[in-house]
């Protein structure tokens, strides 16, 4: 097994690029980039399949495994609970497996949404109580991880932002579409949290590899705000001052799931342990706004 070898399961999305780029980028990784299905130099796997996954741990031997595949639609999740729990706590048991059978560190990312949102301020010790069964979800994909693994590191993170191609739309990605349009829309001003550059989380993932590090740990952003507010620096990063922009309240939007009001975090764990200074929601939006012209799409 070397250990220079990185497999990442859900490379196809925002966070798995981002993931691959900066493995790439920083240090001579060999990375197994795979997603559901195979195309642009991804790798077919479905983790939902014990087998394929073994096949797939054993035929690469990696040192790492880095899970970023999620069924992430929080509404979706409460109707279509069968297929949730498969990706987000069944999938992660098997990934658990594999990189205890054959020798590899498991990092998997999980979510804020495994908090209740009451309070906020949430660092490792706090008690996890999910009112959603996405956040449901994502809790027993962290214990079924522990369960078979003491090689493992849990990143938590929250409204994970950026872009990538092929992406589906995020929060910043989603505000700049009604941007564009001129059109007045609503933005909750009652859900708050810390934005997160999914560029930066997939950083503090490189982190873990190289330190060796284990445990459980809170990435995010280290500004706590409304989404009305974040909505409003995405408005004038990107240019867009005189903004229509609705604040209105969560009951108002009449979704599925319920949300955590304010699941804010506590970082020091992973500033302390893994020398992770996240830049400004400013500094973020801004290396994005770089970014999307690089690539001709602003």
């Amino acid at each position: 097994m070397s250990d220079r070898r990185v497999m990442i399961a859900g490379s196809g999305g925002l966070l798995g690029q981002k993931l691959a780029e900066v493995f790439r980028r920083e240090s001579e990784y060999e990375i197994l980039a795979c997603e559901l299905s195979a195309g642009n130099g991804l790798v077919a796997l479905d983790i939902t399949d014990r087998q394929k996954v073994m096949d797939a741990v054993g035929a690469f031997k990696p040192s790492a495994i880095i899970n970023a595949a999620a069924f992430t639609d929080v509404d979706r999740a409460e109707v279509e609970r069968e297929t949730a729990y498969k990706v987000n706590a069944t999938a992660v048991g098997y990934l658990a497996e594999a990189a205890n059978v054959f020798g590899s560190k498991l990092v998997h990312i999980s979510t804020d949404y495994v908090f209740n949102g009451v309070k906020g301020n949430y660092d490792e010790t706090s008690l996890p109580d999910p009112i959603g069964y996405y956040g449901k979800t994502k809790l027993a994909g962290e214990n079924v991880a522990r369960s078979h693994l003491d090689d493992l590191a849990i990143l938590r993170t929250q409204v994970l932002y950026g872009f990538a191609p092929g992406i589906k739309k995020n929060f910043v990605m989603w505000v700049l579409e009604k941007l564009k349009s001129g059109e007045e829309f609503p933005v909750v001003t009652d859900q708050v949290g810390n934005p997160t550059l999914a560029d930066e989380l997939a950083f503090a993932a490189l982190k873990v590899v190289q330190r060796d590090a284990r445990g459980l740990y809170h990435v995010s952003g280290f500004e706590t705000m409304s989404r009305l507010e974040f909505a409003v620096k995405i408005a004038r990063v990107f240019g867009y001052e005189g903004a229509k922009i609705l604040p209105i309240t969560t009951d108002k939007l009449n979704q599925k799931a319920r949300r955590p009001a304010n699941s804010s975090f506590i970082c020091l764990k992973a500033q302390t342990e893994l020398s992770l200074k996240m830049p400004s929601v400013v500094d973020s939006l801004s290396l994005m706004r770089q970014q999307m012209k690089h690539a001709g799409v602003i």
